[in-house]
């Protein structure tokens, strides 16, 4: 199991309203029919363009060693609306949209009626199944956690994504108490869950932005304050949450002998082709790491999640707090995916506003 402290396991919404040349071509539109169970925000596709909607589907029934939750709440996550754009080969269409998730069993074995659980996406749960931005939502048993007890709903769906993530990253780095950890991007979600999670380790930390952190990427863009916060050796592990390579092959030249750099995301334009100093590679034994949570199974995200629980019940590491996001029902969806609308959590029912 992973702890903090020490690195064990794992460091693991017809009403004549529409949008037009939206960007990646997608339209959006409002819709509404009778005689159905639930409101669900859903993508279709017909050729290169997509069309979300928020509209009435039939709610869904379950099998045995399956759950239905009410979902209290579902963070728009980047990858959601990556998906909404047909961004993601793997997804199958319609779809329901929506990776993170906070909600309430109210079907499925009678030990878990009635528990407030959360979750997050694998490689199938809203991309080949639907995801969590509808009114209920079916999940398997091992794909959702025990959700904190001292978070709110929208709290809690904001976790998701952002620390398995993180997780992934420090683990797939192999990073140690001892290390000294620097983030590319650290007051961004992933890269202040990664903070959180390296400082509850016990690890020394490095955080790199623009504006508030130890390193002020403008005015350092070749990091060479990272040599002189440790001495002169560099820092052990670098976890890159921004995608920018000047930044990247700044980390890279400043990474401590045997250092590795935990990659997380590429530049969304241009080249995605790093160039790389091979023979300092090799001479300094540095190690470059892919992290792709998509790759893994929901069950191993929520084994992770339940993991993660105990840390925030104890206050070593803060859910985001309510005030950092919009909060909107799912009737302004299309608010949220036409990016009128930053950082959402979409609130269901008795959990909204």
């Amino acid at each position: 199991m992973y702890q903090l402290g020490t690195l064990t396991n794992a460091v693991n919404v017809t009403a004549s309203l529409r949008w037009r040349n939206i960007s990646n071509s997608i339209h959006i539109v409002l819709s509404r029919t009778t005689f159905a169970d639930m409101k669900a925000v859903r993508v279709t596709k017909e050729g290169p363009s997509t069309q979300v909607t928020v509209e009435e589907v039939p709610k869904p029934s379950i099998k045995n060693g399956e759950f239905l939750v009410k979902i209290r709440a579902s963070s728009v996550q980047p990858a959601d609306i990556l998906n909404s754009t047909g961004g993601f080969p793997i997804t199958t269409f319609p779809r329901t949209l929506g990776k993170d998730f906070t909600g309430t069993v109210v079907e499925g074995p009678d030990k878990w009626k009635g528990r407030d659980v959360y979750g997050t996406s694998g490689s199938t749960f809203s991309f080949t199944e639907d995801g969590a931005q509808a009114e209920f939502a079916v999940l398997r048993k091992d794909c959702v956690a025990p959700m904190p007890n001292n978070t709110s709903f929208a709290q809690a769906a904001a976790i998701g994504t952002p620390f398995t993530t993180a997780l992934t990253a420090l683990q797939r780095a192999r990073t140690k108490s001892s290390n000294t950890v620097m983030v590319l991007g650290a007051t961004g979600s992933v890269g202040s869950a990664v903070m959180q999670i390296a400082r509850g380790m016990g690890c020394a930390t490095i955080g790199v932005g623009r504006r508030g952190t130890d390193i002020n990427s403008m005015e350092d863009p070749g990091l060479s304050k990272a040599k002189d916060l440790t001495d002169g050796k560099g820092p052990d592990v670098v976890v890159d949450t921004v995608g920018d390579f000047a930044l990247t092959k700044a980390a890279f030249e400043v990474l401590a002998s045997r250092g590795r750099l935990s990659i997380i995301t590429a530049p969304r334009q241009d080249t995605t082709e790093l160039p790389i100093d091979i023979k300092a590679l090799y001479r300094r034994q540095v190690e470059l790491i892919g992290c792709n949570t998509a790759s893994s199974s929901q069950a191993e995200m929520a084994s992770m999640m339940s993991e993660l629980t105990p840390h925030f019940e104890s206050e070593k590491l803060n859910a985001p707090d309510e005030s950092t996001r919009s909060l909107v029902g799912i009737d302004r969806a299309l608010e949220v995916y036409s990016a009128k609308v930053k950082r959402a959590v979409i609130v269901f029912g008795s959990s909204s506003l």
